[in-house]
């Protein structure tokens, strides 16, 4: 889908950085990008999510940071998450803290040399997967910054996120090295229509033709728009989302692999052994073996 620019922090009182907490049944916005950096955490909620050309499953207990001007989406719903977290509670929630990359290292460049900040800002633009003690320790900073009305513990409570991100290794890379983005802020509908077409059809024969028409063009227009946008075929596109759920569903383990190829929407266990290893580096088994 095609992000739209969204002006995060623009006639807030406070410009430089800003936090919310978000609570709704599902999360519903569009593919998006800003110039603040985003940092989230999954308070509760599962579905899929796209960070510049990843796409992926997330679920409770994750926190990512966005970089500045990287399209991002969090995707669920009631309807195709049946027997999910969201399904049986309806709701969704999130925490979140904004920070506007260019005036922060301003202000910090009357204190101290800003270099290791601005690299970690730029580092961002490929977005961040935390884990082990970081995030832990990320999470409760998160938690009680957005608590906070904005004053000196806020501003402290900040300089610490970002001391405490700027001092660790903890962390994956999620969009690829190379990965550059040709979206503008207009037209953004298109796109955005078609990721969650896919989101959720996933399950089933999704034919070129139905997903063309939902842009209004031809297949071969389509085809070349959605690449030249995505830098990926549709094909592989729509592979990364069924080997995404394919993956959540053995680390489940309540299922063959057989089953989670034909319900991940796969015609054939070889075709599916054939996607799965070129996108994941080792067969569905040699995936389960590890991740147990």
């Amino acid at each position: 889908m095609k992000p739209v620019f969204a002006k995060i922090l623009e006639g807030a009182a406070i410009t430089t950085f800003a936090t919310k907490d978000v609570q709704r049944p599902f999360f519903s916005t569009e593919f998006h990008f800003h110039s603040a950096c985003q940092m989230t955490y999954i308070v509760e909620s599962e579905g899929k999510r796209i960070i510049g050309d990843n796409v992926s499953n997330f679920a409770s207990d994750e926190l990512t940071f966005v970089g500045p001007d990287l399209p991002h989406v969090w995707h669920n719903n009631n309807i195709n998450c049946p027997g999910s977290a969201i399904a049986e509670t309806k709701t969704s929630r999130s925490l979140a803290l904004y920070i506007e990359p260019k005036l922060m290292i301003k202000l910090l460049g009357h204190f101290f040399q800003t270099h290791k900040i601005e690299a970690f800002f730029s580092a961002s633009k490929r977005g961040l997967l935390f884990r082990g003690a970081t995030k832990e320790q990320l999470k409760v900073k998160l938690k009680k910054i957005v608590q906070l009305d904005y004053g000196f513990e806020k501003t402290i409570l900040l300089l610490e996120i970002i001391e405490l991100m700027l001092s660790t290794d903890e962390f994956d890379y999620l969009s690829s090295a190379g990965y550059t983005h040709n979206y503008s802020p207009i037209d953004n509908s298109k796109i955005d229509s078609i990721f969650k077409f896919v989101f959720n059809n996933y399950t089933g024969e999704i034919q070129l033709d139905q997903v063309a028409q939902l842009s209004n063009m031809s297949k071969h227009s389509f085809c070349r728009y959605f690449k030249s946008r995505t830098q990926k075929t549709f094909v592989q596109f729509v592979n990364e989302v069924r080997i995404s759920e394919s993956c959540r569903l053995i680390a489940e383990n309540k299922h063959q692999i057989t089953h989670i190829a034909y319900a991940c929407g796969f015609n054939s266990l070889s075709n599916f052994n054939k996607i799965f290893k070129s996108i994941k580096g080792v067969t569905p088994s040699q995936y389960k073996s590890q991740i147990r």
